[in-house]
């Protein structure tokens, strides 16, 4: 799945704040308002993330695939049957797209316990996809799915709880259900625990050992958030030894796919001489590229350099330069 996980960026912030105080000084209240109205579309969006994975699990019909068959034999109460009908109109493969419709056959599958069905119509029922939205009856469905061992309907629930939605906001519950998940390997619970355990997140006890592996398993599936987060961790030896060459290998990797802090660390990197010989010129092109994407702690990093003169304004002309030609190279992480 990609995921160019707008976490990541808050996740790793320990990264400028360790190495400069130009990093660490108080935030201004047009910053603080600009972070707030960014968390909140986050987790608009991240919602419509979280939810959207059920759908990309729904797989494709068999070639002999018959929807009047199948409705038959939907209609005399095959579960199996009912599942396959509603996909099909989920995907219009077969026949015209009808949401509604779809919904009505995963309901129906899912009131016979077919897990998939279960996290499906919750999906729908959160979204308001051809039903009316209802995040209480979302709950309900993914409860009973996760009961049934459906890790992505566990990751859903860990979202649900960690945000309050449809019920008290509750942070361990919501650890407990992205731990099942995780540990069945679902990607996005892997990034979100990561995430969350490396921040400590609404009082969550930071436990670095426990973020590593998880990061560790999605930065190796391409996601470029937990690529830089990875590299802060062995950056600063938190949950693992420290390994400025690996700091580097992944902040290049996330850099390359657009991750905008992993381009300020990587202008670090440049810039100090970290495993590579020094080279202003390109620590000033990461930057830029970072600034370009709105990441605040790049903007100080910059000026600081420039006015201690460690960045001279030839570099920074030429890192402009270097930027204009920078192509991101997206990776496809989905499962």
């Amino acid at each position: 799945m990609k995921l160019d996980f707008p976490a990541a960026r808050t996740a790793s912030a320990s990264a400028s704040h360790s190495h400069s105080e130009i990093a660490s000084g108080s935030e201004s209240e047009r910053q603080r308002q600009r972070r707030r109205q960014s968390a909140s579309r986050f987790a608009r969006w991240l919602l419509c993330w979280v939810l959207s994975v059920g759908c990309w699990t729904l797989g494709a019909h068999a070639a002999d695939f018959s929807l009047a068959d199948e409705l038959k034999k939907a209609a005399t109460g095959d579960a199996t049957a009912q599942y396959a009908v509603a996909r099909a109109y989920y995907k219009g493969e077969g026949t015209e797209r009808d949401l509604a419709k779809a919904a009505e056959w995963f309901r129906k599958a899912a009131e016979q316990g077919d897990a998939k069905a279960q996290r499906l119509i919750a999906t729908m029922l959160a979204q308001g996809q051809g039903v009316t939205r209802d995040e209480a009856a979302a709950l309900s469905w993914f409860t009973k799915a996760a009961a049934q061992g459906d890790a992505i309907a566990s990751a859903n629930l860990g979202w649900f709880h960690s945000q309050g939605i449809a019920t008290p906001k509750n942070m361990d519950a919501a650890l407990r259900h992205y731990r099942a998940a995780a540990k069945a390997g679902q990607f996005d619970a892997q990034v979100r625990l990561g995430q969350m355990l490396t921040k400590g997140y609404d009082g969550i006890p930071v436990d670095y050992k426990e973020a590593f592996p998880l990061l560790l398993a999605a930065a190796e599936k391409g996601h470029a958030g937990a690529q830089n987060t990875l590299g802060v961790l062995y950056e600063e030896g938190q949950g693992t030894a420290k390994d400025p060459g690996a700091a580097v290998k992944w902040f290049r990797a996330a850099a390359g796919q657009g991750e905008p802090r992993a381009m300020m660390n990587m202008g670090r990197m440049c810039e100090g001489g970290i495993t590579m010989e020094r080279d202003p010129a390109q620590a000033a092109m990461w930057f830029h590229l970072s600034i370009q994407r709105r990441e605040d702690g790049a903007v100080k990093y910059l000026t600081h350099l420039r006015e201690t003169g460690r960045l001279s304004t030839e570099h920074i002309e030429e890192g402009k330069k270097r930027a204009a030609g920078f192509l991101v190279k997206k990776v496809d992480v989905r499962e």
